[in-house]
């Protein structure tokens, strides 16, 4: 009775792989970039001696893939015992872990293995510490398979492989079903509904959007980056280019006003200066109405150490059919010696082949490379609105990266200073947009 959901969801995530295009500065993967091949897994250590490897993480604690980290983390050091040995540096959140590896990178001492993003895989390009990954993946074709050309295309940086994707983000918003429905409203098609809704949603006694504009600026830059993507071909075209130059564009003049509006009318009085945290607290408390984030969300919705008791969530693309879709940055090897260099691809192997991919999932919401993974009837039972998700991506006109993705990350600590300004009226969206084109000059 199953079979067909499970067959067509497995459908979804093939379908959602077309959505994901290599970005500006990549290339076709060559048939070898490397000299000297890693050797088999067999044959590491055939000295005898451990090889100890540092890794530094945030997902710990109250993350929402700590379970999934964790048994991963804990088979590896398991399996690889005598041979390998994973030195774990956990860090409290992922603005801890950002600028932690920040400065480690300015001083060419990240760990083995880094997780790169928010500009860390930049960072470790640029000093040298990151290595090619393609004669590993060429190496092992079972693997590579297993992570997917489009995973690899869009990673692929002029030619060269630095990090591989553990993860396919796929973003749409989430809504209070209840606000909704007492406001007398449905997810909008237009931004004019999308801006109208939120008047309505205020009107009736609600808090209509859950913002923070600290960090990485996470939530407010989905929702621009969506207003960007959606209204033109050339907005779509700029939200799925590396690194652009000029942020004074029309559509971001367009966006960034409506930023202005949502930040000065419409959402919480702490959205300035707050962390994700906070805004995940005010939509799980039932405070905020919709809220801009990932589906590894989804399970926080029915826990009650984080959210009031009785929330109904739905889930939406963005107007005009716009959704999120790229790979995540994922992990390189920033070792030294060819040796921990080896051990470190073992780890990475482990991280992010089908059965990492398959445990993300389960256990942490997080979408899989490819369509091959299997999704039990289960988990579709227990997760519907991931289902929902893959299943909108596959009808969504619009698809695009996050900021997070195409733009430095000076540009990004630019708009988190900015934000706050913006929204009092102390700086305008013209000068915000000239900010922006300055700290990419900078970088």
């Amino acid at each position: 009775m199953k079979k067909p959901l499970f067959t067509a969801l497995t459908l979804f995530l093939s379908i959602i792989l077309a959505f994901t295009q290599t970005a500006c500065t990549s290339s076709e993967p060559p048939s070898n970039t490397a000299t000297d091949l890693p050797y088999p897994a067999a044959e590491l250590n055939s000295s005898g001696n451990e090889v100890v490897l540092t890794y530094a993480t945030y997902r710990v604690g109250t993350h929402v893939s700590a379970q999934s980290e964790r048994i991963l983390i804990d088979g590896f050091n398991e399996e690889y015992a005598g041979r390998i040995r994973l030195e774990v540096e956990e860090l409290p959140g992922d603005q801890a872990y950002v600028e932690k590896m920040r400065v480690l990178a300015a001083s060419n001492a990240l760990p083995d293995i880094v997780e790169g993003k928010d500009g860390i895989r930049e960072l470790a390009i640029s000093n040298g510490q990151a290595i090619d990954l393609y004669g590993y993946l060429n190496a092992d074709s079972a693997y590579k398979a297993e992570i997917g050309d489009a995973a690899i295309h869009a990673n692929t940086i002029d030619g060269k492989l630095y990090s591989i994707a553990n993860g396919n983000m796929l973003v749409s918003y989430f809504y209070n079903k209840a606000h909704f429905a007492t406001a007398g409203i449905t997810p909008a098609m237009t931004w004019d509904g999308f801006m109208g809704n939120l008047a309505a949603l205020k009107s009736s006694g609600y808090i209509p959007i859950a913002m923070m504009t600290g960090e990485n600026c996470w939530t407010t830059n989905l929702l621009l980056a969506s207003m960007v993507g959606t209204l033109s071909d050339s907005g779509n075209s700029f939200m799925r280019t590396m690194y652009p130059e000029n942020y004074e564009t029309p559509e971001l003049k367009t966006a960034m006003g409506m930023i202005q509006t949502i930040l000065a009318e419409y959402t919480t009085n702490d959205a300035l200066g707050a962390g994700l945290d906070v805004a995940a607290n005010h939509f799980l408390q039932g405070n905020a109405s919709i809220i801009c984030n990932g589906p590894w969300m989804t399970s926080d919705f029915n826990n009650p150490e984080k959210a009031v008791a009785g929330l109904e969530i739905g889930t939406a693309m963005y107007p005009n059919d716009g959704m999120f879709a790229q790979f995540e940055i994922g992990y390189m090897i920033c070792a030294e010696g060819a040796e921990k260099q080896d051990a470190a691809f073992e780890f990475i192997k482990y991280k992010t082949n089908a059965n990492a991919q398959k445990i993300m999932l389960e256990e942490s919401d997080i979408i899989p490379l490819t369509g091959d993974i299997e999704l039990s009837a289960e988990y579709v039972n227990r997760n519907p609105l991931v289902a929902e998700i893959i299943a909108l991506s596959g009808r969504a006109a619009y698809s695009y990266y996050t900021f997070d993705r195409i733009a430095s990350f000076g540009v990004v600590d630019e708009m988190s200073r900015n934000y706050p300004l913006l929204a009092m009226g102390e700086m305008s969206v013209d000068d915000m947009l000239k900010s922006m084109t300055a700290a990419a000059a900078r970088n």
